[in-house]
């Protein structure tokens, strides 16, 4: 298990402790907070970068997911949007799951202020049963609920990048550390992320590792994955 793996296990024991236990996902989804709960920075950037399309979308009803309110970019295929969850191939806990979704669902049609809390919940539980086309779908009801929070954006970024479409999840990581700039995991995710699959590009990851160091100090593990980018 990587560096990025346990930063991001340790930021959700962190937002369980916070008081969302019944949330439980696997470890490379990070598990939502409830609104408030986590302190945000005193302004946030209202417009996502330039080259990420957004559309405004209506919410519908949550047996029925919204459009995600983002676009695959250009050049990013998906030759398949089901992979091998967790829970695949195990009945109990595929049913487990199921569940799941449809008690979030039901708390979903009438949410309000939890919309975000409770789309991740549900993407969450599809990635568990290997559904990347349904966990897309609810990761894009959460931005949608709550686009000032970086959790969907750092999800999105997961999917994006185990379903092979590189530049969406570049694109989606990097807006997680524009929303929430004072997160050190996302920041960490965003330049593993751009040093295990994009790692020519200079540009991209001199910026990111600029944006870090700005907003949470030149750490140690920045200084460590400079040096494994260096020498990589």
């Amino acid at each position: 298990m990587n560096k990025t793996r346990l930063f991001i296990i340790g930021g959700a024991s962190i937002l369980f402790i916070a008081g969302v236990a019944q949330f439980l996902f696997p470890r490379t989804a990070v598990s939502p907070a409830p609104s408030g709960a986590v302190s945000k920075p005193p302004t946030v950037e209202p417009n996502t970068p330039a080259s990420l399309e957004v559309k405004a979308v209506s919410v519908t009803p949550a047996n029925r997911p919204a459009q995600a309110p983002f676009a695959i970019a250009q050049g990013d295929t998906i030759v398949s949007w089901d992979f091998k969850g967790v829970y695949t191939d195990n009945p109990e806990l595929v049913a487990k799951a199921q569940a799941e979704i449809k008690r979030l669902s039901e708390q979903l049609a009438t949410a309000t202020s939890s919309a975000m809390i409770l789309s991740v919940g549900i993407a969450n539980q599809y990635e568990l049963l290997g559904k990347g086309k349904e966990q897309y779908d609810y990761l894009g009801r959460a931005i949608q609920a709550s686009p000032e929070d970086g959790l969907p954006w750092h999800n999105l970024g997961v999917l994006m990048e185990r379903l092979g479409a590189f530049e969406t999840a570049r694109r989606a990581y990097e807006q997680s550390t524009i929303v929430q700039p004072e997160f050190p995991l996302y920041h960490f995710a965003y330049l593993e992320f751009l040093i295990r699959n994009m790692k020519n590009d200079t540009v991209s990851i001199e910026k990111a590792f600029a944006a870090a160091e700005k907003n949470i100090g030149k750490r140690q593990y920045l200084i460590d994955l400079r040096a494994k980018w260096e020498t990589s």
